[in-house]
């Protein structure tokens, strides 16, 4: 008499533990949801700590978070000068005739902020984050700076610390990366708002392309 398990209970118990095990892992994932997602957006930000610098670089894009923190900085007394960097032109406003590169709005939102227009000074140049690398880096060896404080959105940080650290790694230029906080989402619950989900996923894509091309 056979009392063996047939190739049929088998594969139906096979089957089970696959479905228990997904079931688990699934539960798992489900319960400590949270820390991961903010774990995967903490990932993104390395800000560095803040000390006194030559310059305050604010990088092209997002204008109003990123020149008001560049003027706060410089009214805080940590650089002398705030420099705008970023030729591009928002689609939106060239659509409207307004030719207003992300430079000039920077300087606009850092002198809404307060900040005195002798101590900001335009760059008009360079459409990515490596353009904007290499011009800083130029910059700063023309007018002697040693340390620059570099601010971007605080999403961008670690993408633009890598970037920096390639393009001043033949200089003893000193770059300290500082976040300018968003404004339409909030980085600790960021998979909250459209907003958000876009920026880390934006994120993570350019992350992965700037790894594969510089």
């Amino acid at each position: 008499m056979n009392t063996g398990t047939g190739p049929s209970e088998t594969r139906q118990r096979n089957s089970w533990k696959r479905w228990l095990g997904l079931l688990i892992i699934v539960s798992l994932l489900a319960a400590n949801r949270y820390r991961i997602l903010l774990g995967v957006g903490s990932f993104l930000i390395t800000e560095d700590e803040l000390v006194h610098a030559d310059a305050v670089y604010v990088l092209g894009g997002a204008p109003r978070e990123r020149g008001a923190r560049g003027a706060e900085l410089v009214q805080q007394g940590h650089a002398g000068i705030m420099v705008c960097t970023g030729s591009n032109i928002p689609g939106i406003l060239e659509g409207e005739g307004l030719m207003l590169t992300e430079a000039e709005l920077s300087r606009r939102s850092a002198l809404r902020a307060g900040l005195d227009s002798a101590r900001i000074r335009p760059l008009v140049a360079g459409t990515s984050t490596w353009e904007e690398a290499a011009l800083i880096r130029d910059d700063a060896r023309v007018h002697g700076y040693d340390t620059i404080l570099i601010v971007s959105t605080e999403f961008h940080l670690r993408r633009v610390g890598r970037v920096f650290a390639k393009q001043v790694r033949d200089t003893p230029i000193e770059v300290r990366t500082i976040s300018a906080a968003g404004l339409n989402y909030d980085p600790k619950r960021w998979w909250t708002s459209e907003e958000g989900l876009l920026m880390v996923n934006n994120e993570y894509v350019k992350l992965i392309y700037y790894w594969i091309t510089y």
